[in-house]
């Protein structure tokens, strides 16, 4: 049994936003190859393709496909499928955020059932990754409209291929998956059913672990870690994290995005024909009275010390964060950190205009006060903590910040309405050079991503065209350029990159954990003191 931080918010990998979720699709749903980590000289592995192969020109992909896969109603799995979740994730009606990645993609071409022939429009780095991302869904499912998908309970019509099926779902209690006895690499998975509990509350999860009521917690708090590790009868994985938290800063006025969906009539979270246009329209007319100026953001970044954070809430379980693109990838500048600096915040915030009122906290420019409100997820109690210290931090620069912790439904709706001045929230990135997930102009719009609506036209530019190289050595000055436009602008303000934590009991056996996924590889794990086809 898995105590996870949250309930999953689907079971269909191009409508779910939530990490627990995202991690379970790899357990119900196949790639075409598997990400190994460390990555060593061949970074994959085959999973629903046996084999792949460039063309001489690296425009063509052919993966040949397993002759063995099938779906959990009894169909095989073949090229079909791949072509139709390439028209599902290039969808304008589903607006998938990852759309973005397949940009690059011409077409994909069926010669037969079992060969999926990926042919680009040029070359770059990261072709194979391009055709993995994400799962491979059955073409039946195109069969609802795709504008339907965000309100399908997929639960109920799921159709899938992997080392595990659904066998219950309970919403805000528990996932329960059994072995997939179709699956072509039988007799595993040697765990016969996974429980994951839904528990919210990390510290109620760990002691959970403690007690030996659960064998798995996923996001261990690091205050715990510590506890966790002394035990013996307990293991500690401690690994290196793509993710990362930051304060996402708000460049238009909060009210002002929700405000024009609705003056165009827009429905709710449907897509409304948005593009960058409309948002780059929207932030000149309506821009954020204190964040716009870009002197602001970096000043407020400056006056962060985020070694005491890490030290005061992380434990040391975490690094200062430079950018979106994390130290484990090889495009990572870390110039781009900005330092500690509080003498000169209050130079820039002076520079800005915002100058100390006598007898009042705040800095004021004119009429307008730099008093911020920083909404929270207020079930993540470390990032609340962190929170309430960076406030307190700030208050030594003039710059007052509201902590504001919301429920997590009306956290994520303020998050993607923009609503807000400030957002604490954190991104689990991968293997791919990709701060276009929520940092481009495409990403702004349609509730995307990009919460604080920041892009310029060189910024999207750099990064469309260091997305586009050929070749690392190419790139890499690219997305040099672009994290010192990063740096000046500080539309966020990286926080840290914390490590990933699990704990684990004394019964799993040959676990295999990874920066990817905490459950990578999980049909050779095994549980001691139950024969191969029992779990709990």
């Amino acid at each position: 049994m898995a105590a996870v931080s949250e309930d999953p918010d689907g079971f269909n990998p191009y409508v779910v936003a939530r990490s627990t979720a995202a991690d379970l699709m790899d357990l119900l749903y196949p790639r075409l190859v598997r990400e190994r980590w460390p990555a060593g000289d061949e970074p994959y592995e085959p999973w629903l393709a046996r084999s792949w192969e460039f063309s001489a020109d690296r425009l063509t992909l052919t993966f040949r496909l397993r002759d063995d896969a099938r779906w959990s109603d009894g169909s095989p799995v073949t090229c079909a499928d791949v072509a139709a979740t390439l028209r599902a994730q290039t969808s304008e009606q589903l607006a998938w955020p990852g759309a973005f990645i397949k940009r690059q993609i011409r077409e994909i071409a069926c010669p037969d059932p079992h060969t999926a022939v990926f042919r680009f429009r040029r070359a770059s780095t990261h072709q194979i990754l391009d055709a993995n991302d994400d799962q491979v869904i059955p073409a039946r499912y195109l069969e609802t409209p795709l504008g339907d998908w965000l309100a399908t309970p997929w639960h109920e019509r799921l159709v899938t291929c992997g080392p595990y099926r659904l066998e219950r779902y309970v919403p805000d209690q528990e996932v329960v998956l059994a072995r997939d006895p179709t699956f072509w690499g039988a007799p595993l998975p040697r765990i016969g059913r996974l429980v994951f509990r839904v528990h919210p509350d990390r510290d109620a999860a760990v002691r959970a672990l403690l007690a030996g009521e659960v064998d798995l917690v996923d996001h261990v708090p690091p205050l715990a870690a510590r506890t966790i590790a002394a035990r013996d009868d307990l293991t500690l994985v401690d690994l290196p994290s793509f993710s990362y938290a930051f304060i996402a800063w708000n460049t238009l006025a909060p009210d002002a995005y929700l405000d024009d969906r609705r003056r165009r009539g827009c429905r709710g979270a449907d897509p409304c024909g948005e593009t960058r246009e409309t948002i780059a329209r929207l932030r000149a007319r309506a821009p954020h009275p204190v964040l716009a100026d870009a002197r602001v953001r970096r000043a407020l970044t400056l006056a962060i010390d985020r070694h005491e954070l890490i030290e005061g809430v992380w434990h040391g379980y975490a690094r200062p964060a430079a950018s979106p693109i994390v130290s484990l990838l090889w495009a990572h500048d870390p110039s781009a950190l900005l330092p500690y600096d509080p003498q000169a915040a209050r130079r820039l915030l002076d520079e800005a205009g915002f100058v100390r009122v006598p007898g009042r906290p705040e800095r004021r420019r004119g009429d307008v006060p730099l008093v911020l409100e920083v909404i929270v997820n207020a079930d993540n109690r470390t990032r609340v903590t962190a929170l309430e210290r960076i406030a307190a931090q700030l208050a030594t620069v003039g710059a007052v910040v509201r902590p504001v912790p919301l429920p997590r439904r009306e956290f994520v709706d303020r998050a993607r309405g923009k609503r807000f001045d400030g957002v604490l929230s954190g991104w689990r990135a991968g293997t791919r050079v990709e701060p276009q997930a929520i940092l481009h102009g495409e990403a702004a719009v349609e509730r995307g991503n990009n919460l604080g609506s920041w892009f310029t036209p060189e910024s999207d530019a750099l990064m469309d065209r260091a997305a586009a190289a050929p070749t690392r050595a190419q790139a890499a000055p690219l997305w040099r350029r672009w994290q010192r436009i990063f740096r000046d602008e500080q539309p966020y303000t990286m926080l840290w990159e914390q490590r990933t934590l699990i704990g684990l009991s004394g019964r799993v056996r040959d676990a295999t954990p990874s920066p990817l996924n905490p459950y990578a590889g999980i049909e050779r794990w095994a549980l001691a003191g139950t024969g191969e086809g029992d779990s709990r």
